[in-house]
């Protein structure tokens, strides 16, 4: 005969915290339930039934008697575990009173948030809502379309830090296309933390469009040092907003450009001497321009010769890209970028070219008559400390926000935005930090995990 006795064993854990009645089946998981409940006070208890309430019930709130325990409600959040709340009710008045279940919904929104980010920083990197679903079905289950539906949730709720005193910017703007919706996008990054303080999506790009732009997302009062492209409608938008408070820095990687598409594709030694002379205005490119200078009296003693010179030019000008590349490799090593010359040296150059002017082509005296023009304009960094001289800034930002071949893959207006967003919280470093993992609030539910 085998006798099999029931024995129940009731353990109390007391604290000056919340009281936990713990059994055999729970007991493992008193320091999880303490770390839970530790938030309320000693008046409170989990009983072995795993109900979560009051000692002593609270007074009716109508009449003011005590009222009695009556039971429980259960919460669910699926997949995960259930928790039940107590309840309690006053019987001369038949009042019913459910207690706080604050902790509940706390536990399910950390767990939420969690999720937020996961699918936050895998659509950073472009990675699909259907792959993340599949993904998720090795972790917590979840289809394609709650995981949309949250991410949207978490992109809404999502408030970037604003940045403060802004006194250098980078303006520049990008055409992304929604489905077959050409649209705008303006944006303006701050110089020192490389951060957008405004990034916004238009259906037009005019001057007054611009000009809006600029008015709501920057202090007009106050002097402001801006950086951008050529684009001819800018000085005008930019000195009717800010006025004498103005400084405008043309963005000199445009102009080296614009300088490099005013020679022909296929040039001869000379006209690349001549370039690598305007390019040398700004940048030191003396290395190139003493190879090349060797290059042009070989090419002054062959040219003559047609047959001969078609064979040698190609071979030179082979020579001298991988020069030039190789002097590349080198900064890169070196982790330096290409020197910029001082205001006096860039000075002297121009003025070496100014001279010869007159022996030039018409589109290369037109190049340097408007690098006159504009010389406060392509010089105005060298007067202001940490000023850059490039919109390299806003190119990069662009670059790794909204890809080239990305551009035009979004159906939605909103696919643009979000992704534009993703890119503003990354610079402002909120996918850094150290947060709880999936383990650690899977662990959090354990108590409550569904027998």
């Amino acid at each position: 005969m085998h006798i099999y006795i029931n024995l129940k064993v009731v353990i109390v854990s007391v604290t000056f915290m919340v009281m936990i009645n713990t059994t055999f089946g729970n007991f493992s998981e008193t320091q999880i339930l303490q770390k839970i409940f530790g938030e309320f006070g000693n008046e409170y208890e989990y009983t072995e039934n795993d109900i979560f309430r009051k000692k002593n019930p609270p007074q009716c709130p109508i009449c003011a008697r005590k009222m009695v325990h009556n039971g429980f409600n259960r919460y669910t959040k699926k997949g995960m575990g259930r928790i039940k709340i107590g309840k309690y009710i006053c019987k001369p008045c038949n009042e019913n009173l459910e207690e706080d279940r604050s902790v509940w919904e706390q536990l399910k929104t950390l767990f939420i948030d969690l999720l937020g980010d996961l699918y936050q920083m895998l659509r950073l990197n472009h990675v699909a809502y259907d792959v993340i679903s599949r993904l998720m079905r090795l972790i917590f289950p979840q289809s394609k379309s709650t995981i949309f539906r949250e991410f949207n949730r978490a992109m809404e709720n999502t408030e970037i830090p604003p940045l403060e005193n802004v006194l250098i910017v980078h303006y520049d703007e990008q055409f992304p296309k929604k489905g077959r919706t050409q649209k705008y996008r303006l944006t303006l990054l701050d110089a020192n933390t490389k951060r957008p303080v405004a990034d916004e999506l238009f259906d037009k790009k005019d001057p007054e469009t611009i000009k809006q732009f600029l008015v709501a997302n920057l202090d007009t009062s106050k002097p402001i040092f801006i950086i951008t492209d050529f684009y001819s409608s800018y000085p005008p938008v930019l000195k009717e907003v800010f006025g004498d408070n103005l400084i405008h820095q043309y963005c000199l990687f445009h102009l080296n450009k614009l300088v490099v598409n005013d020679f022909p594709r296929h040039t001869s030694i000379a006209q690349e001497l001549l370039k690598y002379r305007l390019l040398n205005i700004f940048y030191n490119r003396e290395k190139e321009i003493e190879m090349l200078r060797k290059l042009e009296l070989e090419e002054f003693e062959i040219i003559q010769d047609e047959n001969a010179y078609k064979s040698w030019i190609k071979i030179a000008k082979k020579v001298f890209y991988n020069y030039v590349h190789e002097l590349e490799l080198a900064r890169r090593r070196n982790k330096e970028n290409l020197e910029i010359n001082s205001l006096e040296k860039a000075e002297e150059h121009f003025t070496e070219l100014m001279d010869e002017i007159d022996s030039f082509d018409e589109n290369i005296q037109y190049r340097l008559k408007m690098i006159k023009k504009h010389w406060m304009n392509v010089t105005a960094f060298h007067y202001f400390e940490g000023a850059p001289a490039t919109n390299n800034a806003i190119e990069n930002f662009y670059s790794t926000s909204l890809k080239t071949h990305r551009k035009k893959q979004f159906r939605t207006e909103r696919g643009i935005l979000y992704q534009m967003k993703l890119a503003a919280m990354k610079r402002a470093g909120m996918f850094e930090g150290i947060k709880p993992t999936l383990l650690e609030l899977f662990g959090l539910f354990r108590p409550f995990a569904i027998s």
